[in-house]
């Protein structure tokens, strides 16, 4: 069965190539650079597997969009991203009610694309 990953990010370069990097025939994603078409996309999909965001969203903070996705969809496992903050540590410490949101892990930007598939597809089997 196929997993379905959103990567929601406003720069279509980390879109494309977080795209590139995790394509498989297992794996279908679809993008969004903006909280409202994210929304969009979740409503009219669902079934979302896991969730990728950018933390520094034009219309909105990543960690809120993805509290308000996990209202709806409370299995939602997310994945959020940020040159910010040094690590998961460094970002739960840092943004209040990061803790919230499980389960969640946190990749800095810029990052390594070996690392990057190996976080997601761990995040994917579990």
């Amino acid at each position: 069965m196929k997993k379905h990953i959103l990567i929601v990010d406003d720069e279509r370069l980390i879109l494309f190539g977080l795209t590139e990097a995790l394509k498989t025939e297992s794996v279908e994603i679809r993008t969004a650079s903006t909280a409202a078409s994210t929304l969009k996309e979740v409503k009219a999909f669902p079934d979302f597997d896991l969730f990728i965001i950018d933390l520094t969203l034009p219309d909105i903070n990543g960690l809120d969009l993805a509290k308000t996705i996990k209202k709806d969809h409370p299995s939602a496992k997310f994945i959020f991203m940020s040159g910010k903050y040094r690590d998961k540590e460094d970002f739960i410490n840092n943004i209040e009610g990061a803790d919230d949101i499980h389960p969640c892990e946190f990749i800095t930007k810029p990052f390594d694309f070996d690392t990057t598939q190996e976080l997601v597809f761990q995040a994917l089997e579990k």
